[in-house]
């Protein structure tokens, strides 16, 4: 930052950074699926849509009678998927958790709760992590 409180040519502005940061989380389902994983572990962000490896299926459910997990079955559930949804519809499984994210979750909406709990979430791209704290820099200028 300049002491004389002006930006440089190649400062970016907040509106730069935030583009910025929609447009990781928009084309990388890598950073998507991991902010969506750490929201919802931090505060149930994903709750109705959440994707768990299917591996976890035996522990999710470890106390869980026959009955009440074949409640939870749907037609579309598949063990030979990647993933498992515990949704408000019962249990399905895909082999693409981000496309099931993305149909739940507005990138914006995203975006927003990631600046506000980013001191409670793990970020596995440095590089994001440090845009974020770019923005929240810039934020508190304003």
């Amino acid at each position: 930052m300049r002491l004389d409180g002006q930006k440089g040519e190649n400062m970016k502005t907040y509106s730069d950074l935030i583009n910025e940061a929609m447009n990781i989380l928009e084309n990388d389902d890598t950073v998507f699926t991991d902010m969506v994983n750490e929201l919802d572990s931090w505060n149930g962000y994903a709750d109705g849509f959440r994707c768990f490896p299917m591996d976890e299926l035996d522990e999710l459910f470890s106390g869980c009678t026959l009955s009440d997990f074949l409640s939870k079955l749907a037609p579309d559930f598949n063990y030979q998927d990647e993933y498992m949804i515990d949704t408000i519809y019962g249990l399905s499984s895909t082999n693409d958790m981000a496309a099931v994210y993305r149909d739940n979750v507005s990138v914006g909406e995203l975006l927003d709760e990631i600046i506000k709990y980013k001191n409670h979430l793990y970020f596995s791209d440095s590089d994001f992590e440090n845009l974020i704290d770019e923005i929240i820099e810039m934020k508190g200028e304003e």
